[in-house]
Formats: structure tokens, sequence, C-alpha cells
């Protein structure tokens, strides 16, 4: 079982967080933690929707965990960026550990150099760094998977799910993400 973690800073984009826990969590493969950059566990999304995180970031071993999602929203990147989210970044990166950006979120990787020389999407304005922006939901370069915006948060996770664990989990869970067979609980 891997271990992620979704960054949760306040005003981040609730589908783009929920989505993705919600997709990989029905992996059965993935032990996913919602974690709050700041000390206080309930984080406020950019629509107001109230989460309760299950950790602090200030509590987390960066060694425990396989990859990181950062979802997006305008005011939640520019909160991300402002915690100890990014010595947190430094220290995964370093580690060569995946971390999967979407939305504004990109341009935190940007910044940090780790899109140079890389292909990369976000949302337009959002664009930082040396790589080479695609006009695109979702760009997967080697293995750093970006998203555009909130419309591509499952295309996003499928993304992840299948750089992850394999095209046999995302075709698990596919059925009874589009509908296609009957739920039995």
């Amino acid at each position: 079982m891997k271990k992620c973690l979704i960054l949760l800073a306040e005003g981040f984009e609730e589908t783009e967080a929920i989505v993705v826990h919600d997709v990989l969590t029905r992996t059965a493969e993935a032990e996913v933690t919602l974690s709050s950059v700041s000390d206080q566990r309930e984080v406020v999304s950019s629509m107001g929707l109230r989460v309760k995180a299950d950790a602090v970031l200030s509590k987390i071993n960066p060694a425990d965990y396989s990859f990181v999602v950062l979802p997006g929203g305008k005011r939640g990147v520019a909160n991300l960026h402002s915690s100890s989210t990014i010595a947190f970044l430094r220290a995964f990166h370093q580690a060569r550990k995946p971390i999967y950006a979407i939305c504004a979120a990109p341009s935190i990787l940007g910044e940090l150099g780790y899109l140079d020389g890389k292909k990369f999407t976000c949302f337009p304005g959002f664009q930082k760094g040396n790589g080479a922006y695609q006009d695109a939901g979702v760009v997967n370069d080697g293995g750093l998977i970006t998203g555009r915006a909130m419309a591509y948060a499952v295309s996003f996770a499928e993304e992840i799910v299948l750089q992850e664990f394999g095209e046999a989990a995302l075709a698990h869970i596919k059925p009874g993400m589009y509908g296609t067979v009957a739920l039995t609980r």
C-alpha cells in the first residue's frame, strides 16, 4: 500500500482535493491523508467548505509518504507558499518522490525549478519556471503529472492512479466511477 498526502491550505479548490482523495481511495491500494499546512486541522476551501484534515504538516515526516498532491485555488496556492510547505516539498523532491499539482499549484513547482525542461499544464496565467506549458487538461511528462483546472480533476486523479498503481488498478475503479456496473453497497 502506498501512502499519499494531499496538502490543504486555506482557500484550496475543494473539487481538486476531494475528487483526488475519492479516486485514490477507490483503488484500495492507497492510504490517503489530508494534511493541513497550518497548525489547525480544520481548513476552509475556496467556496467555504470546511474540511477536517487528518493531520497537520508540521507533524508529518516526508519519508513516510510515497507521493504528494497539491490542489490549486488561487488563495490556496498563495497560502501553500506562505507555510512550511516549501521546505516539505524540497525534502520530498530531494528524495526523488513524485509531487503532483493541479490548477494554480504547478506554479509552486515552477518557482522551485521542478518544471525546468518538463512539459506541464496549469490554470492559464500561473505558468512559472522554464518548463514547456501545454494547452491541455492533464499532462504527464515522465511521471510529473499536472492538471489545468477543476474540470479536469477526475482525469488528473486517474492519471495519478495509472502512474502509481498501473492500468489494472485504473480498470478496476473505472466501472464504479462511470456507473457502468451496479453498486453492491
